[in-house]
């Protein structure tokens, strides 16, 4: 379901790309036309702006594209924002999914525009708080969570074959991995501690099958 509407997503920016600069620009390669008028962003920057309805094309005073702005409803606020920053390509879509005016989602492209990251908001308030790294195949290859608001990675899962098969923990919130599990066929097999607080794991726990304790051992440093 996600795939078939980031097509569309990304086929609804692409298409109010090419209108505009088709109906405004006469091939000028992205470049806006004559006399736009300038309006000053929330960031304090000048932007010329190209409006044609539902698409809003904002170019810097380097006549570059930086953001095209989509509204889907016709509500007066756009829930699509491409950031182009002066590229051919958006490496980010911030998209309004509620139509309530705050962003829930974030799509990250590379250069060549294939979608490689995806930010969530699981509690709102405009900033992101899950994210999903897609593989080289387009499928989810690790998820990264901010479990207390504080803009930082508290634990990742890394997935293979769409299964759990490592689950890295900042335990104590200090913006450092102290925990690292491996898990094996649904099951957690053994996890890594950090208990000094250097970096890097120095105690190991062993687990059964029936998830019970079997051993604890220390790592050579």
């Amino acid at each position: 379901m996600h795939s078939r509407r980031l097509a569309r997503v990304a086929g609804a920016l692409a298409g109010g790309l090419a209108a505009l600069l088709a109906g405004a620009c006469g091939g000028l390669g992205g470049e806006p036309p004559s006399r736009l008028p300038v309006i000053r962003g929330a960031d304090g920057r000048e932007y010329q702006v190209l409006d044609r309805g539902a698409y809003k094309a904002y170019y810097g005073q380097d006549d570059k594209l930086e953001r095209i702005e989509y509204d889907s409803n016709g509500d007066g606020r756009p829930d699509q924002v491409a950031h182009h920053r002066g590229r051919k390509l958006p490496d980010l879509i911030e998209i309004d999914e509620g139509f309530d005016g705050a962003t829930d989602r974030w799509e990250e492209y590379d250069p060549q525009g294939r979608l490689t990251r995806v930010g969530v908001s699981r509690r709102g308030g405009g900033q992101p708080d899950l994210w999903q790294v897609l593989g080289p195949d387009n499928q989810p290859a690790r998820r990264e969570y901010d479990d207390d608001g504080d803009g930082r990675v508290d634990r990742s899962e890394l997935l293979s074959a769409g299964r759990l098969a490592r689950l890295e923990i900042d335990g104590d919130r200090d913006g450092r991995v102290d925990r690292w599990q491996e898990w094996r066929d649904g099951r957690l097999a053994s996890e890594d501690l950090d208990t000094d607080g250097d970096g890097r794991p120095d105690r190991r726990l062993s687990y059964g099958a029936g998830g019970r304790l079997q051993g604890l051992e220390r790592l050579a440093r």
